[in-house]
């Protein structure tokens, strides 16, 4: 065999396509917007005017008077703080089932209907009321419950009726699952509710007596100047609840 092969081609190098420069920033009007001097120089941050000694601020690519960096700083904090609420909101409504649409559209209704815009808290009241009903799963109510009593509780509402709700319902839901007996978690941080600590009784009692919430709570999680009972039933894993799951089991 020859020795020698063809000496192999090199590959063509490939044009490599320039990508067009970008176009450089818009010139800085070089001039005082105070005492319209001309300036040599500008700093991207804030320095004084080499002629009337006043302050001069760089942003958006443009100088500034102290005013009206100041106006357009508010401005800024205060479209964060809107956008901040805005999320609060909407977590708030996902909390409850509900969004931002139906929110909306039970807004409208209740303006139509009334000729007054409504508060915040009676569109996401009317809508509570609507849609509580329709949940089977007593669990998933419970939580609702609790959620809509920390959403008003923040806003300074009264909430001890929607408390009582929520915790008839973790007791009915206890009691669904197969649980007797009960016992109560206190705040630690309440006298009132450090008496109910370990406190046992049956479901029916509980129903009954309605120990928790307690209306003398000293507890404020949510806003200082509106309590909130925190105090929660826990199941009482009794002899008789046991073998009832041992039984099921075999």
């Amino acid at each position: 065999m020859w020795p020698f092969g063809k000496k192999a081609k090199q590959p063509e190098a490939k044009t490599v396509e320039e990508k067009p420069k970008p176009e450089p920033p818009s010139e800085v009007k070089l001039e005082c917007p105070i005492c319209k001097q001309t300036l040599e120089k500008y700093s991207k941050s804030r320095f004084k005017c080499p002629h009337c000694r006043n302050w001069i601020y760089f942003r958006d690519n443009r100088l500034m008077t102290r005013e009206t960096y100041e106006k357009l700083r508010e401005e800024y904090y205060e479209r964060r703080y809107e956008e901040s609420l805005r999320e609060i909101f909407l977590e708030d409504l996902a909390k409850l089932g509900l969004n931002e649409e139906m929110f909306r559209r039970r807004e409208q209704e209740l303006l139509k209907k009334t000729g007054v815009t409504p508060k915040k808290n009676a569109v996401l009241r009317s809508l509570f009321n609507e849609t509580i009903l329709k949940i089977k799963d007593l669990n998933e109510m419970q939580e609702r419950y609790h959620n809509l009593a920390i959403i008003l509780n923040r806003e300074g509402e009264e909430t001890f009726n929607i408390l009582q709700a929520a915790a008839k319902t973790r007791l009915a839901a206890l009691k669904k699952e197969g649980f007797k007996k009960v016992y109560i978690v206190p705040s630690q941080n309440c006298e009132a509710c450090k008496q109910w600590s370990g406190k046992i009784m049956t479901i029916e009692e509980a129903l009954k007596s309605m120990p928790i919430p307690i209306r003398e709570c000293k507890n404020y999680p949510y806003n200082e100047n509106c309590p909130f009972c925190v105090c929660f039933y826990d199941p009482e894993y009794d002899e008789e609840y046991l073998m009832a799951k041992f039984r099921d089991s075999r």
